[in-house]
């Protein structure tokens, strides 16, 4: 959580079991408080191995450009002091898309697969080591929200450069590449053609 952003209805789910609000002490209670870097959650997990879910809303999270909306949502920081054998994220937009998002987990070397519909992204992470940061990149159209107030706005179109910086801010090549080759080929094609024209005598 930054300064500014919103959060609200908190709930966890251990085990199949959707605990209640409590002092997060009692088995079966949770307690959310304000941590040293955001918002904490609480709770008295069973030993052995298990499952956890997490459920909150977010506001002004973001930035917003004048075509698209850049979202970078942390889900496993990286000074947790435990792994995760399988993370699961579902991040659910306002309102539908109808044009094309964008998702991706970061980093990249994790073993993860994305699904998209026109209302959500669902994202699957597997073996993720203590110590590393996960993060859930998504980047949807500015129409899927109603409004961008308290976000962070940027006056001008951002999905080019976004795509860019994923590319390791190579975003120009492969359309330059893409030019070379099919220039190459022209040239290729011609001097076919010419070549089989009979020579004049």
């Amino acid at each position: 959580m930054q300064q500014g952003e919103l959060f609200a209805d908190p709930s966890v789910v251990v085990n199949d079991r959707l605990l209640s609000a409590g002092d997060g002490r009692t088995p079966g209670t949770f307690r959310v408080s304000r941590g040293a870097r955001g918002i904490r959650f609480d709770w008295r997990q069973p030993r052995g191995r298990g499952s956890v879910r997490l459920g909150y809303r977010l506001a002004l999270v973001g930035t917003a450009y004048s075509d698209v909306v850049d979202l970078r949502v942390p889900v496993w920081e990286g000074d947790w002091p435990t792994g995760v054998d399988r993370l699961t994220t579902a991040l659910r937009y306002p309102r539908p898309a109808h044009r094309r998002v964008f998702a991706w987990i970061e980093p990249d070397s994790l073993d993860s697969t994305v699904t998209k519909t026109k209302r959500e992204v669902r994202t699957r992470t597997a073996a993720i080591p203590a110590g590393k940061r996960v993060t859930l990149r998504v980047v949807f159209p500015r129409d899927v929200l109603e409004s961008v107030a308290g976000l962070k706005v940027e006056k001008k179109a951002g999905l080019a450069s976004i795509l860019a910086e994923r590319n390791g801010g190579h975003g120009w090549w492969p359309w330059a590449l893409g030019a070379a080759l099919v220039l190459i080929l022209g040239g290729v094609a011609l001097r076919t053609v010419r070549s089989r024209r009979p020579r004049p005598r």
